[in-house]
């Protein structure tokens, strides 16, 4: 998978140095979405710290300002993502996949906003519980033990407040004898009785954490009141949506590619900075997925922006059934038996410049200038508060 070079004229981190600052001043920010946004707006600059690499053979220096290497970060994801790919084929195998999104009513957002950590882990939960049910329900047709790949988004391509699943589940499962079970029809299950069970789920396991004392109520909401909210949410449309997207292993590495370590929005998206606004496209999947343009004030943009930062060290990315971390190593060894699929070799430990090579074809360790000599640290400069990145200076390098 080569990736393409790409120079932006307009950065998030130009709006966070426009007026980051002040927002913080004015307390728009709680003082974790300060810290990260920060750290966005100092990623790649002297306020990180820096690392000095020579040339071995013809001796040219080069000066790296460190990045910051925070999830958010529109300019920290792509090795993250690649590494994280390139583990994958290691996992998947070769059948036609399903990518169902799971979703919740509009009325659910500010209690996500207030209790994001508690409700984020129920959408989960419910996610595989109801997957988990139908898998064993003779009336499924299936009966077998399944597995799925799950990725919270917290956004829509307008920047506001939406969370929601995305799912890559395989069509069968594996029996209890060994043997890889096929999924019939063209759905995984029913999407009407799949909304039914995670709404009920989720409604059960909500009223559970609030009778805990788990959740913090919105303003204006009672405890008496949460019984008939319960009742009322059981009564919406909760949106279950299921296709068969994927036709086979590299369908869905090719996916996953897109969408792990997707941010709220990236740099190609930003078009114009004029007036204290800012210009950005957005997909208008409403409408056959039209591309428009919208404009925000910056400080609104940012506000929104600030709305996706995650828990700190919350997993995003999750892993049930036949691929979690437990049980995949021999699941997946005896679904590949079943599918007479061939054994994977070891899992590989790739280091940073082994990944950027294999997925962009670049060499970072050798010297641009001779083409001949490799690049090796001589000098690291810490930030004030330590350093980001983790890296060795080469004590037997001589250098002025």
């Amino acid at each position: 998978m080569k990736s393409k070079e790409f120079s932006p004229s307009i950065t998030l981190q130009q709006l966070l140095n426009q007026q980051l600052e002040s927002l913080i001043e004015k307390e728009e920010f709680n003082s974790y979405q300060s810290r990260i946004l920060r750290a966005l707006k100092q990623c790649k600059t002297s306020a990180l710290g820096e690392h000095w690499e020579a040339c071995d053979a013809c001796g040219s220096i080069k000066v790296h300002y460190n990045s910051c290497g925070n999830r958010h970060c529109p300019c920290c994801q792509g090795a993250n993502r690649e590494r994280w790919i390139l583990d994958r084929e290691y996992d998947l195998f070769d059948v036609p996949y399903h990518h169902v999104t799971f979703t919740v009513p509009a009325e659910l957002r500010v209690w996500f906003r207030l209790n994001e950590k508690q409700l984020y882990n129920l959408l989960f939960g419910s996610m595989w519980g109801c997957l988990l049910s139908f898998s064993k329900d003779p009336r499924s047709r299936l009966e077998a033990e399944i597995g799925v790949i799950s990725i919270l988004h917290t956004w829509t391509q307008k920047l506001e407040y939406h969370p929601h699943l995305h799912c890559i589940v395989p069509s069968g499962g594996l029996l209890k004898n060994g043997e890889w079970k096929k999924k019939s029809g063209k759905f995984l299950f029913h999407v009407k009785s799949l909304s039914k069970v995670f709404s009920g789920k989720f409604c059960t396991a909500f009223l559970k954490l609030h009778n805990s004392g788990e959740l913090k109520l919105p303003h204006g909401v009672q405890k008496a009141d949460i019984k008939n909210f319960v009742q009322q949410l059981l009564g919406k449309d909760w949106v279950v949506y299921s296709k068969q997207g994927f036709n086979g292993k590299q369908s869905v590495l090719e996916y996953l590619g897109r969408y792990t370590h997707r941010i709220a929005i990236s740099n190609y998206r930003l078009k114009k900075l004029e007036n204290d606004r800012i210009t950005f496209t957005y997909r208008d999947r409403r409408k056959g997925d039209i591309q428009r343009v919208m404009s925000l004030e910056v400080e609104v943009f940012l506000k929104r922006f600030a709305l996706h930062i995650l828990p700190k060290g919350f997993v995003k990315i999750r892993h049930y059934g036949i691929f979690s971390t437990r049980v995949k190593q021999q699941k997946l060894a005896l679904i590949r038996k079943a599918l007479q699929q061939s054994p994977v070799p070891e899992k590989k430990k790739r280091t940073l410049a082994e990944v950027i090579l294999k997925t962009t074809g670049v060499d970072i360790t050798k010297c641009s200038n001779c083409k001949n000599g490799n690049m090796l640290v001589i000098k690291v400069i810490h930030p004030p508060r330590g350093s980001p990145r983790k890296l060795q200076e080469n004590k037997s390098f001589m250098y002025d």
